[in-house]
């Protein structure tokens, strides 16, 4: 179904003006690509909502002062209509992959046409990429970046977390979250979402693996509802056209938004992945770093109507 044929349930608006803008960098330089920012990029601001006003705050009151008081704005913001929500999205995107590592390896014709429709090639297997020692060292790098942030910056630590259910993505978001949510004596059991799965493509690195194999290899993370046991959505004969992925991307954000009371989430998934969000909730396009993560305050209001 293409996304102006979908029927909507909410429409998502990205509020950029509370971090930095990774999308005008894009626009001025095709190779930047978005990485983890101190304190996730948010911009110390005042806010409708402050107690007392910037210049009244004392300089040792202002460790965690940035991500307080956005907390606070984001919770005040979300008593205001029961028909429209406002989350913090932390995205990330998985780390190096196998399939990465053998595409920079060969040129894209050659991985498009030849090997990408292999599950491997007879040293290394990418059908399903796992993350290669580069991935894992990112993603262990990153871990201790929420480690830090949730402690010093007071970065609220994700309430919900959702992966992509292709092992790239579970693996980094048990690198990633793990250990920063034992820290903060919370409980790991990310969501295993297929809809947050990467545009599909019929290069077997986009194939999923079963729920079986996925609950064994990692018995912390819940399935969602209704997830089959087989992928399902992959198919060696076709792709998915980019209309198509927007309108996946635009289903999974309203399952979320409809359903989750949270306002803090945390998402992990894949570079064009990232891409159709930033569609639909309206703005402009931007690459992620592999292991990188980011930060969004989106809108949702709750409609009804044929877009």
């Amino acid at each position: 179904m293409a996304a102006n044929e979908a029927t909507c349930h909410f429409k998502f608006q990205a509020l950029p003006q509370f971090f930095k803008n990774y999308s005008e960098k894009a626009q001025k330089d095709s190779s930047f690509r978005a990485t983890t920012l101190p304190g996730l990029g948010l911009i110390d601001r005042p806010y409708n909502t402050d107690g007392k006003s910037k210049k009244e705050i004392k300089h040792k009151d202002m460790d965690g002062q940035p991500w307080k008081r956005f907390k606070a704005y984001v919770e005040n913001l979300n008593k205001q209509d029961p028909d429209t929500s406002y989350k913090v999205l932390y995205i990330t995107r998985h780390g190096f992959g196998y399939h990465n590592a053998f595409m920079s390896k060969v040129s894209s014709e050659s991985w498009n046409d030849h090997w990408s429709h292999l599950d491997g090639d007879g040293k290394v297997t990418w059908a399903d990429s796992r993350l290669d020692q580069e991935g894992l060292e990112q993603a262990t790098v990153l871990g201790q970046f929420w480690i830090d942030a949730v402690a010093n910056d007071k970065i609220p630590i994700p309430e919900t977390i959702y992966s992509s259910p292709l092992t790239r993505c579970l693996e980094t978001t048990r690198l990633v979250f793990s250990k920063a949510m034992k820290a903060q004596g919370a409980q790991f059991q990310p969501i295993v979402k297929e809809l947050l799965r990467e545009r599909l493509t019929n290069h077997t690195c986009d194939r999923r693996s079963s729920q079986s194999w996925i609950k064994e290899q990692f018995s912390e993370f819940a399935v969602e509802p209704g997830f089959s046991e087989e992928d399902v959505l992959w198919s060696a004969e076709r792709s998915e056209s980019a209309e198509d992925h927007l309108a996946r991307k635009q289903r999974v954000l309203e399952d979320i938004f409809a359903s989750d009371e949270n306002q803090f989430i945390a998402l992990t998934t894949h570079s064009y992945a990232i891409s159709a969000i930033l569609g639909v909730i309206g703005l402009p396009g931007f690459r992620v770093r592999e292991g990188s993560s980011i930060a969004i305050l989106v809108k949702g209001e709750r409609v009804t109507k044929d877009i």
